[in-house]
């Protein structure tokens, strides 16, 4: 299939989510009468992560969809009642709220027609997986703002023809009216795989600053984080700038891992928006989806040791709904990448 097929088939989708973005952003209307308690309610959050939301080209990390499930706050159930010794610990506090997540990833080489997939590329693989976490912020005894989230995660699942990601792939491309992907039977192997994960993100005092100016609101959210199993190994650290109204609303809109810090959690009520931009550097150590399958030979590229992401978007929320398009600008995850990366995220929530 030509090039221009191809293309048509990335704008359908665009209008596509787009469509779906704006009926998203109209529902706020009807919540604006609702005063319900931040705490009263948890988030149902569906992110989609495609590079058809940025330039359209099938490459590396093509397609991400999550959808996530975050507790109202101070609802943690008692099988994670373990955690409590893990919080109190590492953030001083007892956890605050719980949740789940279900979700897909697929990788492709950049030639998508070649058969077999050319070696020097990304390996094709799926990643179907299930994500357990629990959230806690800083208490201060003087009654205070938090001024840290931190969050603790499990991420469990499994890589190879088990995970789907040719049948998504295929059907996603059949439906756009795109190439049809050629080289899957190259894909990695099956194997379960996990990953443990700490995150902290800030919301320091003296990085939050208000002006007179249409009640526009300024901070700095940096954040930290770790990451170790057989799926990744590795250390973050970025840091995400944003201007707006009530940016202490959230900590950042949801995404796809890996990615800049992040959570479905937002306290809802009057209009909130924000215009935002971040960095994050990662030292990575291990990375599946590159070095191959664990345990027998696959296809593999050599890693690099060090990537950056850079991402600008908005976000806004209103009622019990909030609505967020990030772009992401990722540097060459391996040696033999030609180019930098670049896709879009797109995400909805809803509190209920």
């Amino acid at each position: 299939m030509d090039r221009g097929s191809a293309d048509a088939g990335h704008h359908r989708l665009k209008l596509w989510l787009g469509g779906a973005a704006a009926l998203a952003a109209l529902a706020p209307g009807a919540a604006l009468a609702q005063d319900a308690n931040a705490a009263d309610k948890g988030v149902f959050s569906l992110a989609v992560e495609n590079d058809s939301l940025s330039s359209g080209a099938d490459r590396n990390y093509t397609s991400g969809i999550k959808l996530a499930y975050v507790s109202q706050l101070e609802d943690v159930p008692n099988w994670l009642s373990g955690a409590r010794g893990l919080t109190r610990t590492f953030s001083g506090s007892d956890p605050d709220f719980w949740g789940i997540a279900l979700g897909q990833s697929i990788f492709t080489p950049e030639d998508i027609t070649a058969n077999p997939a050319p070696a020097d590329q990304h390996p094709y693989a799926g990643w179907l997986y299930i994500q357990i976490m629990v959230g806690a912020e800083e208490d201060r005894a003087d009654g205070r703002e938090p001024r840290y989230l931190d969050t603790y995660e499990l991420e469990l699942g499994i890589v190879g023809p088990s995970a789907m990601g040719e049948e998504a792939q295929r059907g996603i491309h059949e439906w756009l009216g795109a190439p049809d992907p050629q080289g899957w039977d190259s894909q990695l192997n099956d194997e379960v795989a996990f990953a443990l994960s700490f995150d902290r993100r800030w919301r320091p005092p003296w990085a939050q600053f208000s002006t007179d100016v249409g009640g526009l609101e300024f901070d700095l959210t940096p954040n930290a984080g770790v990451t170790l199993g057989t799926l990744r190994t590795e250390a973050r650290l970025g840091v995400a700038a944003r201007i707006g109204w009530r940016l202490d609303n959230d900590y950042g809109p949801p995404r796809v891992r890996p990615s800049l810090a992040g959570i479905e959690h937002f306290s809802g009520g009057a209009l909130s928006w924000q215009i935002f931009a971040g960095v994050q550097g990662r030292a990575v150590a291990h990375n599946l989806f590159l070095d191959g399958n664990t345990f027998e030979d696959s296809a593999s590229v050599e890693r690099n040791p060090y990537v950056g992401d850079f991402q600008t978007g908005f976000a806004i929320s209103a009622g019990d709904w909030r609505l967020a398009y990030t772009y992401v600008w990722r540097t060459e995850e391996f040696e033999t990448q030609p180019t930098r990366q670049d896709f879009g995220a797109l995400a909805i929530s809803v509190r209920m």
